[in-house]
């Protein structure tokens, strides 16, 4: 028996059955190559809180079963242990499995003694957590060989040497002549390109003079140098975009249809798809699979990258445009079958159509991969399931695994039942002071850092600590009292990722082209602001009302003390959202805003800090809908000038993806001569003019289109919206089918035909006009107005010309 030592990360976690066992298989990278290892030591289990403290080990042990299929279950073995269960000590059972196909039937058996924990826990998932393993932060193995396979005898989690990730970014291109959504039946594949930092190829079945491109007999021996190319150069991570829904199905089925291998795995097993939410993932054991469409999504709704805000949709092109200022390649992807059966010329085009969606996938992910390392990192998630996960998974999985370091059983997920009894009773939000609509000048932004996590970790917030009957507690404004200590596991939690961004933020100042330190810092931040939402999460295993409710009272009881305290040192203060408080200096000098800003430190608890976030020059605050000038403002609408010259911008339609362009691009030309140059004057002639060059049919069609989602089916929409009027009307002329329309991101523009804007509205790409009143009375006016109201003048004098009303 010869034994083995080495170091290294987990790649990839899963497990196979040996026959009536379910053994534990690692994919494990270190210096010296790829190893795959077996732990058979670790069994499935759940737990037990028997309803009889005197229920016997024996009993439990003893138990057998005859399942469906007429297979005999049984308990492998059950330990006695002492857990805490919602802040109170318990006696349960650990009761272990043979097979994790077991766990299901065993635990609904059990119910009859008692209340059964952990009964739906992944058990690779378990496996990390119970050993205290983070895959990407690196690991020590001691293990022994058994024929072929290496057997691990001892496992611990250890700081890992910096390490590279083999990696091929790959895009494929179909040939489909009907012009309609490709069909895998009997739409071939005709292309596959891919880069992987040392090469780059477009492999394909006929000769095209390039010297990036490889040619193949036929589709089967295309599909399989594929796969040679991800067995050659010993891949660990597969990234495709939209490759979940589309590429890597489509090659699956391809490769059923030729007989071509398709063994992109490890193990020569099959490629699974995969349920993930409301995501659809790809597995493929012994590597790692990233969708860097579902990373990009992720990191636009979490904020994370300002350079995705402003896209409308996330084809590759828009969002490599939108983080590189770069152009790539494109063509039309409706004439891609007559490239193919055209010239020598068109096909080449079409090789370096197909090589530049690789090589921009390579560039986004380059871009987007640090962030989601990082994330895998802290909450110790595999990355192929960090790449898939919400903000709400990965916090739940780093509340279990703090529950098990702290002898915690983790809580069981709700049924529909409960889920929605929680729906039904909203939690109370955040305070907001509405704003006076109008041009300020001389601001002073103030916000809490990290608001609501730090009052989490200041009163003890967590389910375990709700108490009643206790003497030494944290009172919220709305009565609930939460016990002093011990800590619970989600302040705890919240007070190691606050912590560690503090000193990784020292850190990158020190050394600001650390991608890594900037990544790091990113992805604290966003799990961190992502534990109150989890608390309030209907669908959260640690959900409490209690918790929830209270982070917002607090929240606000801060917030209106700070204004107060304001309002008493001289300041005006314009606005209040949650966290945030804007003041105008009036007469006042910076120095009094920093001495308010002393004072009310002083008196928070030490966890909490209010920061001065900046000074600006001049602010515009816009009215609500349809208000009048000088009126109540609305919300998280407006726009600031720092003294640096930064134009900050909240909730306007230049920042939202379902206005047009010409809306948007109007509306931030109109903020800029405002708040930079404070010229009413400029502001007005520009609406006037792009209003012009609509009425004289001067702007482009690609300007016009407003951009949304379908969400559901078409026939399930009560009313007709112009988008859905759009899609019937496609789907109608044959131009589109259902599948290609439902679900997806579509564009239409208001078109001069029809007597209601439903009828008007058409798909952009069969658009050939468009309704210039339209435009000018619904999106141009509608952007703009906010802002030029303020400064005295009406849609009509803006869409006729004229002079002001009032100043």
């Amino acid at each position: 028996m010869e034994d083995v030592e080495l170091e290294g990360v987990i790649t990839d976690i899963g497990y196979i059955n040996l026959g009536s066992r379910s053994v534990i298989r690692l994919t494990v990278r270190s210096g010296s190559g790829i190893f795959t290892l077996l732990d058979p030591s670790f069994y499935p289990y759940f737990y037990l809180v028997p309803n009889n403290a005197h229920t016997e080990q024996k009993a439990i042990e003893g138990i057998k079963i005859i399942d469906k299929g007429g297979e005999e279950i049984g308990v492998h073995a059950a330990h006695r242990a002492e857990m805490r269960l919602r802040g109170k000590e318990v006696g349960v059972f650990k009761v272990e499995a043979l097979n994790t196909r077991h766990i299901p039937r065993l635990s609904d058996y059990l119910r009859e003694f008692g209340a059964v924990y952990e009964y739906d826990i992944v058990f690779w998932k378990r496996y990390l957590i119970d050993n205290g393993l983070s895959p990407l932060l690196g690991i020590s193995v001691k293990a022994h060989k058994e024929g072929k396979n290496l057997i691990v005898d001892s496992i611990s989690s250890k700081t890992a040497k910096p390490f590279r990730l083999n990696y091929i970014c790959f895009d494929i291109e179909t040939y489909n002549p009907r012009g309609i959504l490709p069909n895998a039946e009997h739409d071939p594949a005709i292309m596959i390109s891919y880069s992987n930092g040392s090469e780059r190829k477009v492999l394909t079945t006929k000769r095209i003079d390039r010297d990036f491109v490889v040619s193949f007999s036929g589709e089967k021996e295309m599909i399989e140098a594929f796969v040679q190319a991800v067995q050659k150069n010993d891949i660990d991570v597969i990234a495709g975009y939209n490759s979940s829904n589309y590429d890597v199905p489509y090659l699956i089925k391809r490769a059923a249809r030729t007989n071509a291998g398709f063994d992109l795995t490890r193990y020569g097993e099959e490629v699974k798809q995969e349920h993930h939410g409301l995501l659809e993932a790809i597995r493929i054991p012994g590597r790692i699979n990233v969708d860097v469409y579902n990373v990009t999504k992720f990191i636009s709704i979490v904020g994370a990258s300002e350079k995705l805000l402003r896209i409308n949709r996330f084809t590759l092109g828009e969002v490599y445009r939108s983080i590189t200022g770069e152009t790539k390649t494109t063509v039309d992807k409706g004439n891609i079958w007559q490239m193919w059966d055209g010239s020598p010329e068109e096909l080449g085009k079409l090789a370096d159509y197909s090589l530049s969606d690789s090589v921009a996938l390579e560039r986004l992910y380059d871009f987007f991969m640090p962030l989601e390392i990082e994330m895998a990192k802290i909450t110790g998630y595999t990355l192929g399931e960090t790449a898939v996960s919400t903000t709400g998974q990965l916090v739940e999985y780093l509340l279990m695994r703090y529950a098990k370091m702290n002898n915690e059983l983790i809580q069981n997920k709700p049924g529909e039942g409960e889920i929605q009894n929680r729906l039904a009773n909203p939690i109370e939000g955040a305070y907001v002071k509405t704003p006076e609509a109008g041009i300020y000048e001389n601001i002073a932004v103030f916000d809490f850092r990290g608001l609501y996590p730090s009052i989490i970790i200041a009163h003890n917030i967590d389910p375990s600590t709700v108490c009643r009957d206790c003497t030494e507690f944290y009172e919220s404004p709305d009565g609930t009292r939460f016990r002093k200590s011990p800590a619970g596991i989600v302040p705890m939690a919240l007070k190691m990722l606050v912590a560690e961004r503090s000193e990784v933020k020292k850190a990158y100042k020190i050394n600001p082209d650390n991608k890594t330190l900037a990544a790091r810092s990113q992805a604290l931040k966003i799990l961190a602001n992502s534990f109150y939402g989890y608390l309030g999460y209907a669908r959260s295993r640690w959900y409490a009302r209690e918790c929830a409710g209270s982070v917002t009272a607090f929240g606000r009881f801060y917030i209106t003390r700070a204004i107060e305290e304001a309002e008493k040192a001289g300041f005006r203060v314009i606005y209040s959202d949650t966290d945030s408080l804007f003041i105008v200096l009036g007469d006042r000098k910076k120095e009094d805003a920093v001495a308010f800003l002393r004072s009310v430190n002083g008196s928070l608890p030490e966890s909490m800090e209010l920061e001065l976030e900046d000074f600006y020059v001049r602010g515009v605050f816009v009215g609500k809908r349809g208000g009048e000038s000088g009126g109540a403002g609305a919300k998280k609408k407006y726009a600031l000038l720092s003294e640096s010259g930064r134009v900050k911008i909240k909730g306007f339609e230049l920042v939202r993806r379902d206005w047009s362009s010409i809306a948007r691009e109007t509306q931030r030309r109109v903020l800029e001569a405002v708040l930079k140059e404070g010229s009413k004057e400029k502001a007005v002639a520009i609406v006037k003019g792009v209003v012009e060059d609509l009425r004289e049919g001067r702007v482009q069609l690609k300007d016009l289109t407003v951009y949304t989602q379908l969400r559901k089916s078409m026939d399930s929409y009560d009313a007709k919206s112009p988008e859905l009027a759009a899609a019937q009307k496609a789907v109608a002329s044959g131009q589109k089918r259902k599948d290609q329309i439902e679900g997806a991101t579509i564009g239409y523009i208001i078109t001069k035909s029809g007597s209601t804007i439903s009828e008007k509205a058409v798909l952009e790409e069969f658009a050939t006009d468009y309704d210039a009143d339209y435009y000018i009375k619904h999106q141009v006016l509608p952007a703009t107005l906010k802002i030029l109201k303020e400064l005295g003048y009406t849609g009509g004098e803006l869409a006729q010309g004229g002079s002001q009303k009032r100043l």
